[in-house]
């Protein structure tokens, strides 16, 4: 089901959009204000946003800015809803890169229109990402290769296949051995992203990258999002419903 987050202080608006949204199949999640919804929208990962400019403490653009700073929730569609209809507004959403302005008072017709045009072109960017990973096909020998870490100070050489999954951990990384060893890394996921094979490894969230040969199973987790089971972990790895989607495509 495809998620849609919500995010408006005026109770009275943010109920009536919501209403509108789950008669139309949409699963909604709701925040109050733009804190609340950037720790959702960093959380949950929604397939779109809806988010009103004018909010006490972080307003709309704040937000928008926020997310956009962030490479994961940088690409979730996002729509604003104001009041105001000056254009310098207009133009100062679309360069923090929304993708859709309403004014208030809108049609249910125009939210409508707006979000599936929205959708349409997010699962067509997503069709095109599985296409490419599937033509990006690493050489067999990059899989069985190796790559050199430093763990305090000393050089260590590990196989690619032997890397569970990775955290980050701000400038850091944890790196998660099949062994269960656990290292800490001076080396961001950004950078990991450029060494690992592409074909074997795939970020799930803006913390995580996997090993999908560690993959033990797939599951829906509530109506929000899933988690993947990694063989001899304990603890689930949460993803949203889109990197549910490119991991499905790989696994």
């Amino acid at each position: 089901m495809i998620s849609i987050l919500v995010i408006d202080d005026d109770i009275v608006l943010r109920t009536t959009i919501r209403g509108f949204l789950e008669l139309q199949g949409y699963n909604v999640i709701i925040a109050e204000n733009g804190e609340d919804g950037l720790e959702i929208a960093r959380r949950f990962l929604p397939d779109l946003i809806i988010s009103d400019v004018n909010m006490p403490g972080k307003d709309g653009y704040q937000l928008k800015e926020e997310l956009s700073s962030d490479e994961i929730t940088a690409l979730i569609p996002f729509i604003f809803l104001t009041s105001l209809s000056e254009r310098e507004d207009f133009r100062k959403g679309m360069e923090l890169g929304a993708d859709d302005y309403l004014t208030k008072p809108f049609q249910t017709k125009e939210l409508k229109s707006a979000i599936e045009v929205r959708l349409k072109l997010r699962e067509k960017l997503i069709s095109k990402y599985n296409r490419e990973q599937k033509e990006k096909k690493s050489a067999p020998s990059d899989y069985g290769g190796h790559v050199m870490i430093k763990v305090k100070g000393t050089p260590k050489f590990i196989k690619f296949s032997e890397i569970k999954y990775l955290q980050a951990d701000e400038k850091y990384s944890w790196v998660i051995l099949s062994n269960g060893e656990k290292m800490s890394v001076s080396r961001s996921l950004k950078e990991w992203e450029d060494t690992l094979p592409g074909n074997k490894f795939i970020r799930i969230h803006r913390s995580t990258i996997i090993n999908i040969d560690y993959i033990e199973k797939l599951e829906k987790w509530f109506n929000r999002s899933y988690v993947v089971k990694l063989k001899g972990e304990k603890d689930n790895h949460v993803i949203s419903r889109r990197y549910y989607s490119i991991l499905k495509e790989k696994f």
